[in-house]
């Protein structure tokens, strides 16, 4: 406790009030108010990146969702306007994977599959392709204000879709135990003889046949001419 005696003893004094008041209250003043400078910099920077995150995100949905409504009329277009729309989805698509938001990457692949759907609804499918155009559009629009909804918006369906594909592509078996059917070969009736049916043999392939690719002929074992009256023409011989 003396030496905090002594200390406020001091300060008393003019000696340590001169120090205190030209040394200790601006060193102190000067560091409050660079504490407080970060925090207003560091908060301003941060509503700068957002803002810009937000103009980027926003001219990123905007051109999806023109594109969906280029791809709704994907039929009426043109040859150069469709080069310049596919051009336009390819970089909207980039655009939106890039952004450091959470979700981009599932709303480009859900954009990018609305878009092939809309495309292909156009010719004949005109009302289906408008009412995918609405929901298209109202759903990103959703997701650029709360990105991080993007797997409740986009989820469901890009399931469903992989799970529709995997169902496509999968090679069809046979049921167990069903019975499988052999083909049938080929066959001559020839009247008069016990042999009802004679078995027709392929040619095995030539040279010629195999560099071009076309299949070999189907032909019977060769026989006398004497044979063939005689199978025609009972009787004949």
């Amino acid at each position: 406790m003396n030496w905090g005696n002594e200390f406020l003893a001091w300060l008393a004094t003019d000696a340590g009030w001169r120090v205190m008041s030209g040394a200790v209250i601006p060193a102190v003043a000067i560091v409050v108010a660079g504490v407080i400078a970060a925090v207003i910099a560091k908060g301003a920077v941060r509503r700068l990146i957002a803002l810009h995150r937000q103009d980027a995100l926003a001219a990123a949905v905007s051109g999806f969702v023109l594109a969906g409504r280029k791809s709704a009329h994907w039929h009426e277009l043109g040859e150069v306007e469709r080069v310049q729309l596919e051009h336009l989805i390819a970089e909207s698509e980039t655009r939106i994977r890039l952004l450091p938001i959470a979700g981009s990457g599932l709303a480009a692949t859900w954009a990018s599959h609305q878009l092939e759907s809309m495309k292909r609804d156009s010719s004949g499918f005109r009302f289906q392709a408008l009412q995918t155009l609405g929901d298209y559009r109202d759903r990103l629009i959703e997701w650029s204000q709360k990105p991080r909804s993007a797997k409740k918006l986009f989820g469901a369906d890009l399931e469903q879709w992989s799970i529709d594909a995997s169902n496509e592509y999968r090679p069809s078996s046979p049921i167990d135990g069903a019975p499988v059917s052999e083909p049938e070969s080929a066959w001559v009736s020839s009247p008069g003889t016990t042999d009802d049916r004679t078995t027709l043999t392929p040619e095995p392939p030539s040279s010629v046949a195999v560099h071009t690719g076309t299949m070999p002929l189907i032909i019977t074992h060769p026989r006398p001419a004497s044979s063939v009256r005689e199978r025609v023409l009972p009787g004949s011989v």
